[in-house]
């Protein structure tokens, strides 16, 4: 075994190569976790937004129009439509079109925009009537 008073000029090598490498790895570690907070910000950003190309591949890839869910959706219950959109549910494309039913409640109709059947039914939070008395 060797022993040097001061560092030997290979272990002092070795020191200024594992620091480099070291000062490399922090480096690296702290642009990657800038990106990372950066993509966050602006991803949180477009979060529950379609972007443009995404909306052209559901139009595109619907088969049944928005007339043909709403009659799609009246003829599975009745009532009247109030709103009809185009959306993603899982990787299917659908039409979610809410109805105002008799009872005055809203329920979802879920319609397949490639095939076009009904999927899925829900109700929504019952519609609440404000009733108001005058008085004379």
């Amino acid at each position: 075994m060797f022993f040097c008073r001061k560092p030997c000029p290979m272990e002092a090598a070795m020191t200024n190569k594992t620091f480099t490498i070291w000062r490399a790895i922090l480096i690296a570690v702290m642009v990657i976790g800038l990106a990372g907070i950066v993509g966050e910000m602006v991803w949180s950003a477009d979060k529950g937004k379609f972007k443009e190309g995404e909306v052209v591949a559901m139009v595109t890839s619907a088969k049944v129009t928005i007339g043909g869910a709403v009659e799609t959706s009246l003829a599975s219950t009745a009532g009247q439509a109030i709103q009809a959109e185009l959306e993603k549910r899982g990787d299917k494309t659908v039409w979610k079109v809410e109805i105002l039913t008799a009872d005055e409640s809203i329920r979802a109709v879920y319609v397949d925009a490639v095939s076009g059947e009904v999927l899925m039914t829900e109700e929504k939070v019952p519609a609440k009537r404000l009733v108001q008395e005058k008085t004379l």
